[in-house]
């Protein structure tokens, strides 16, 4: 009797399998997309930090708008601070933390527009990579509702004290939708380049998975 059997792979060979992890099917995309991105939301965030605390000292107008802004920006630290500790321990932050950070990002960033004049404010460029940062991590509907939000309430304060600048207005809006449509067009192409790298490493796997004939 002929009796083909295979062998068990080699060790290096069970190793590789692993390579590309993040490529895998199913409802794990959008937690491997999560924990690829929060590195990149913490460290958009403390740009925004340094960044809003020099222009709230460079273009101040009075002490007390200036220690409402501080305390703005003071809360926008602690939270990335939590954020940035439980990666630094490699701990695993729940979805919905990071989801509900996001969204006080968002809120915090239109509340110092409206504290620096709503359309005259330049802190509204903070809103690019805060979206560009959600797009590369968060699922894509998640990331159209909060670009939409933004839209919404941007578009909102700016014409509340800049309608005669309509054109400006809609120019801004375009470049936030512009980036939340790369972010997000990003992402996909990331998908498919992983899930195509993923196909060729277990076709090549199955095809340099070693054969012994065995013959009674």
């Amino acid at each position: 009797m002929t009796q083909t059997i295979l062998a068990k792979p080699e060790e290096n060979d069970t190793e590789k399998e692993p390579l590309l992890e993040r490529s895998n099917f199913g409802g794990s995309w959008q937690e491997k997309d999560l924990t690829y991105g929060q590195p990149v939301i913490v460290a958009v965030r403390w740009i925004m930090i340094v960044s809003a605390l020099v222009l709230a000292i460079w273009n101040v107008t009075s002490m007390h708008e200036l220690r409402l802004q501080i305390v703005v920006i003071l809360l926008l630290a602690v939270t990335n601070f939590y954020l940035q500790a439980q990666l630094l321990m490699k701990r695993p932050v729940n979805k919905q933390i990071v989801y509900g950070a996001s969204a006080v990002d968002i809120l915090l960033i239109t509340i110092l527009i409206m504290f620096q004049g709503g359309y005259s404010s330049s802190i509204y460029v903070f809103y690019l990579p805060a979206i560009a940062a959600f797009a590369v991590a968060f699922p894509r509907g998640l990331t159209a509702i909060y670009t939409a939000v933004v839209l919404l309430v941007y578009g909102f304060i700016c014409l509340t004290n800049g309608a005669g600048n309509v054109d400006v207005i809609v120019s801004r809006l375009l470049m936030i939708t512009a980036v939340a449509f790369c972010g997000s067009l990003y992402l996909q192409l990331e998908h498919k380049r992983l899930a195509e790298a993923k196909t060729r490493e277990e076709e090549n796997f199955l095809e340099n998975m070693p054969v012994q004939a065995m013959v009674e």
